[in-house]
């Protein structure tokens, strides 16, 4: 990556335009609850009559926009966003003037991967080496302002390999991006790509299953490094809480809210892969959790978002502030109705948990289905574990000469004791030993939430571009009718029996805390959520059509299967942040019944398709034309249907 370059009359216009906005910025926001809510970098706010002293040429770049919310569709069939080359795209001197209102922190897009390739100018064969090492570590694409963890919605365009003399393209990476370190600069920044039509995309941690960082010809507003963090021992929510509570900025990673609440011994709901940023797509995208079995999902926890819409305005979205808002924030999707900018949610008192790890295999008089025999009665056991508000994360792997193991990493029981957790494990346990099956359980009590986190879990493999993933949501109904577990369990043991590789929870978010949000409905009724996915024949250099049939065999042969057991109907679904991009039904699936409603508040608050991500509310309006690749990828020009 590289900042923009510098002409001789840049640091004239820097000097002119910070001091406007130093002079004009909104300190204290009318649409906040309370003073105290804002972060420092929360206080520097855009108004009215900052933009108002800028020179003439530059003010229509940079206005707010009432009709942004609240008015007709902008944006008619056919008619696609600026793109580079567009005689509409602005000029290197718009450009200039706009990095100069940022304080200088637009910055000019390069692949991470560069330093691979002759054709950027910044070959280096060491640094090749090094980004290649680095690539499947999620903190390497989390520190680039552009990269993406899943490099197939990007296109393949740059991936890091010794090939000086390859070519190396932008594909689906955005063309600049802002470094926001204020509010302001995310005002700046989503005025000036509204008022001249160009794509707008959002990043954090670019820890996304389906490519929604990315963008082809967009300006990205990059929130990784807003880390500021407040324990709020006595927090009175305008919903009713009044208890302890947590408000961390939008760059703040799963890991660090974690520590912030055992520091303070109390508990937050998160997710399990410790990079993931947490007030971003996690929480907007519903987020399950570990503590699901006590707190429902992360959204639930939710009491306040502070936010950037479509307009350029800095907004409250709290039960009494734009409450239409707050219920579609929590869950209903990311990149979405605005640029969340913090998040204060509920922290929890401190408590022990169980942790439980083993695993067994097939072999010698361990058959497949003595196997199947074994893991069925866990499976069967759903029901009774999420009751007794227990979790747990789980694989089922082909193993050479057709093997199967099973792993548990880990069984997780909040709130238990080990003597509670092993007898509530028992008829398992029992039931496999006496199918002669060999494991030995290593079962820990930790005294609180983070060092039993911190044992279990951590990050994932990332930068692969040879797999596409997907995932189904099981209702808890398919437990209550015994011919509907029989053909669910089947299609799951077939799936495996079929070579691939089955992941999964069993866990029960329900709706413990009773709160009204945007959360999907499949998450309401499940207590069991599993993922599985398909190697890309060709790996990396797959061609469009091995690329085609891979997500064919996903759709059709490994989810399908799935969602014919846990239809929408029956209040099956999909969790949309690990979805397959190509999911058929999305809307259902994704969202459940909330999908109306959530339309209806898309059309209210971003009516001229300011924020487009791919599967999210309102995107079937939309088509990136990226020329066939098999699958979804970001690597074109976003157009309306």
């Amino acid at each position: 990556m590289q900042t923009l370059p510098h002409t001789t009359s840049y640091a004239a216009l820097n000097t002119l335009f910070v001091s406007v906005l130093l002079q004009f910025i909104l300190v204290h926001g009318g649409s906040c609850r309370s003073n105290s809510s804002f972060f420092d970098f929360e206080k520097r706010q855009l108004r009215e009559d900052a933009i108002a002293r800028f020179p003439e040429d530059i003010q229509q770049h940079l206005r707010f926009d009432d009709t942004a919310v609240g008015s007709d569709p902008f944006l008619s069939s056919g008619t696609c966003k600026t793109f580079p080359g567009d005689e509409s795209w602005p000029s290197p001197a718009v450009w200039e003037k706009f990095n100069a209102t940022v304080n200088g922190a637009l910055i000019a897009s390069v692949p991470a991967a560069a330093p691979c390739y002759k054709n950027w100018g910044v070959y280096d064969e060491a640094r090749c080496t090094a980004i290649t090492a680095n690539f499947s570590n999620p903190y390497f694409h989390e520190a680039d302002p552009t990269s993406n963890m899943w490099p197939i919605y990007q296109g393949r365009t740059c991936l890091p390999r010794n090939t000086p003399n390859g070519a190396c393209t932008l594909g689906g990476f955005p063309t600049y991006v802002v470094n926001i370190s204020t509010v302001e600069q995310i005002q700046l920044s989503l005025n000036f790509a509204r008022n001249n039509n160009i794509r707008l995309i959002v990043k954090n941690t670019g820890h996304c299953y389906l490519g929604k960082s990315l963008g082809a010809g967009a300006l990205s507003i990059w929130t990784h490094h807003l880390k500021d963090t407040q324990f709020i021992e006595n927090y009175q929510s305008d919903s009713g809480y009044d208890g302890v509570a947590i408000k961390v900025a939008a760059g703040v990673t799963v890991r660090e809210i974690y520590k912030l609440a055992e520091e303070n011994n109390a508990t937050v709901t998160g997710g399990i892969c410790e990079s993931v940023g947490f007030a971003g797509g996690y929480v907007t995208g519903g987020g399950h959790t570990p503590m699901s079995g006590y707190y429902g999902m992360a959204a639930d926890n939710v009491e306040a978002l502070q936010v950037v819409t479509a307009d350029g305005r800095f907004v409250t979205a709290s039960n009494t502030s734009h409450p239409d808002l707050f219920w579609a924030l929590r869950g209903g999707g990311a990149s979405t109705f605005g640029v969340v900018t913090s998040v204060i949610v509920r922290a929890h008192p401190k408590m022990p948990i169980v942790t439980s790890t083993f695993n067994y295999t097939t072999g010698g008089n361990i058959t497949r289905e003595v196997f199947w025999n074994g893991t069925r009665k866990f499976f069967e056991m759903f029901p009774t574990l999420t009751d007794a508000h227990t979790y747990s994360y789980f694989w089922i792997s082909p193993l050479p000469d057709d093997q199967v193991r099973f792993e548990m990493t880990p069984f997780w029981a909040p709130n238990h004791t080990i003597a509670s957790f092993e007898a509530l494990i028992e008829p398992w346990f029992s039931h496999l030993r006496a199918l002669g099956i060999f494991f030995e359980p290593k079962t820990m009590l930790f005294d609180s939430f983070y060092p039993a986190y911190h044992s279990s879990w951590g990050n994932e493999t990332v930068g692969q571009a040879s797999r596409l993933p997907g995932n189904r949501i099981f209702p808890r109904g398919n437990w209550a009718d015994p011919a509907k577990f029989e053909r669910m369990f089947a299609a799951i043991k077939n799936t495996s029996m079929t070579g691939k590789v089955v992941g999964g929870y069993h866990q029960e978010p329900g709706n413990r805390l009773h709160v009204d949000n945007a959360v999907s409905s499949a998450f309401r009724h499940t207590v069991s959520f599993l993922i599985s996915g398909v190697t890309v024949e060709g790996g990396e250099d797959a061609t469009q059509d091995q690329m085609q049939k891979t997500a064919d065999e996903l759709i059709n042969d490994v989810l399908g299967p799935w969602r014919e057991v846990a239809p929408e109907s029956d209040f099956g679904g999909s969790y949309l942040n690990e979805a397959n991009v190509a999911e058929p039904h999305w809307q259902e699936s994704f969202y459940g019944v909330q999908y109306p409603r959530l339309l209806e508040l898309k059309r209210k608050w971003d009516p001229k398709g300011v924020f487009y991500a791919t599967t999210a509310v309102g995107s079937d309006e939309w088509e990136v034309r990226d020329g066939e690749w098999g699958t979804q990828t970001q690597n074109g020009r976003l157009c309306r249907v």
